[in-house]
């Protein structure tokens, strides 16, 4: 890859591309061939999960791309005739293109992000013995956008030929000798100009919290910028719910909830009694009413794994149980998102809106409760030793033979001290809760794995019960049954696990690391 290296160089102001490649100065040869006009679709997730590992994919003509942002070199590619708004890459033909984007991403969906029209200006170059050594193309961009047509940039482009990078590279130094300034770039700066010129703010959204809290603080305004930059994420995914793009729309805005409601529950004093009673069932009832539209997901997105476990012999008659789950969905996405339409609902998120402004405005104002004016630190201090304790003393005083009432209220001990860790990191040394973190996660990834697979046989029987005032259909019965079976063993294969990861997570090196963090 590195021996053909794209080389990208931006000319200056006023540059003309046929008086330059007049110059006499030249080492080599230009010889002209005919023009093109191609249009370049740039896409990305949501949260800009491509450009962030380095990656651009882009409808190139009629090709689907997947291009080196640091090189501009194409890594792979399909036939695509088609110009979708979005698309999974779960649709896309099976083969090296879908691999690598599902090993990026494989429940977001790519969102078309600008669409560039580029006239190309094409040369051979020529060593002194005539031979073809690469291409020069100077490439005229202009951005499409609701049927305008705005120029953005115009860009030098070296492709050299196998073999002929060193004599691409010597002439791209040649450039910026005659232009007096280096001005070789990636193809990185080019996708970046694109985005602005569009209107796309790369990295403008993550599900992480990330602030700056200060330790001296009173805990109730760093609480409420808590709850306020958890708002923004629902925010930011209320509008995509119900467009039936990607299922992580929803999902990030039920973690946004929750994080909400740990705040809320667990840091006393942000607000007076009444009204985090007011808020802490707001909450809960809206977490309540998008559970069915989730489950509906859950189950949906296990359709592959669930076929792949049945025998052929039943795989196929599992049809009729996706066919309802997929009414579900539409069904209960259609009530979630004229809930999130409603006027209830739009006054009560302005309200608490309103209530964070006014609470990191003025935290000393009114009669806060004491517990809120404590310092931000302390407070943080005192929950997170808590949240900790009560993992080590309920892990610990469960039996050889686990129950799943045990793992499953231990995996509730293991989240509350997860929120509390991540929404309070900004107050601690990267290098001491970052361990502590990953620690943490490899003990909820054994207890995640064992309670989801608990409740998806729970799910699986109450269908099952369901189907006893409906017509008989025993092949699809005897296929739930045989899922039921195969999920009993796995869990059963994740408690026979869990002590052995438990003792991994409760240990000297993990004591030592929460006694730093506390100390520090």
């Amino acid at each position: 890859m590195d021996a053909l290296k794209t080389i990208y160089f931006k000319p200056g102001n006023g540059f003309d591309i046929e008086s330059f490649l007049n110059s006499p100065t030249f080492p080599v040869r230009f010889r002209p061939e005919p023009g093109q006009k191609e249009r370049r679709i740039f896409y990305d997730t949501f949260d800009w999960q491509f450009f962030n590992h380095g990656l651009a994919v882009a409808i190139l003509g009629r090709k689907l791309s997947l291009i080196d942002l640091k090189s501009g070199i194409e890594r792979s590619s399909i036939p695509f005739l088609s110009v979708p708004e979005h698309f999974l890459p779960s649709l896309l033909p099976p083969g090296p293109l879908r691999e690598e984007l599902e090993a990026i991403t494989d429940l977001r969906a790519l969102l078309r992000r600008c669409t560039i029209d580029v006239e190309i200006f094409r040369t051979r170059i020529l060593d002194s013995e005539d031979k073809t050594t690469g291409f020069l193309l100077w490439e005229s961009c202009t951005l499409v956008r609701k049927g305008e047509r705005v120029p953005v940039t115009g860009m030098l482009v070296i492709k050299p030929l196998k073999g002929f990078q060193d004599e691409a590279e010597s002439l791209a130094r040649h450039f910026e000798e005659l232009q007096g300034n280096r001005s070789v770039t990636e193809f990185r700066e080019l996708f970046t100009l694109f985005m602005h010129a569009a209107g796309q703010k790369i990295n403008d959204y993550s599900t992480k919290i990330s602030l700056s809290l200060q330790p001296a603080d009173p805990v109730r305004k760093s609480a409420a910028e808590l709850l306020l930059a958890a708002l923004g994420v629902m925010k930011r995914n209320e509008g995509w719910i119900g467009k039936n793009i990607d299922t992580e729309f929803l999902h990030d805005y039920r973690v946004a909830v929750r994080r909400t409601r740990s705040v809320i529950s667990r840091i006393g004093g942000i607000f007076e009694a009444e009204t985090t009673e007011t808020y802490r069932r707001a909450f809960r009832e809206t977490g309540n009413r998008c559970n069915a539209f989730r489950d509906s997901d859950v189950y949906l997105l296990r359709e592959s794994e669930y076929r792949a476990m049945l025998p052929l012999s039943l795989a196929g008659h599992i049809d009729a149980f996706f066919r309802d789950l997929r009414a579900t969905r539409t069904s209960e996405q259609r009530r979630f998102s004229a809930f999130l339409r409603s006027k209830a609902y739009s006054d009560a998120i302005a309200g608490w809106e309103r209530l964070l402004e006014e609470t990191i405005a003025n935290p000393y104002g009114g009669s806060p409760p004491a517990a809120g004016l404590e310092p931000t630190l302390s407070v943080a201090r005192k929950h997170i030793a808590k949240a900790w304790k009560k993992v080590i003393r309920h892990g610990r005083a469960i039996p050889a033979e686990a129950s799943d009432t045990e793992l499953h209220t231990l995996r509730i001990d293991c989240k509350r001290l997860r929120y509390l860790l991540e929404l309070f990191s900004s107050l601690f040394p990267g290098k001491t809760i970052g361990p502590v973190v990953r620690h943490l996660k490899e003990l909820q990834d054994n207890l995640g794995m064992f309670v989801d697979l608990a409740v998806q046989q729970r799910y699986l029987l109450d269908r099952l019960d369901g189907m006893r005032a409906k017509p008989s259909n025993p092949e699809l019965a005897a296929a739930l049954g045989g899922l039921v079976t195969l999920l009993h063993l796995r869990q059963e294969k994740a408690r026979k696990a869990f002590h052995r990861t438990f003792r991994l997570f409760d240990n000297d090196e993990t004591e030592a690391l929460f006694r730093e963090l506390l100390n520090s």
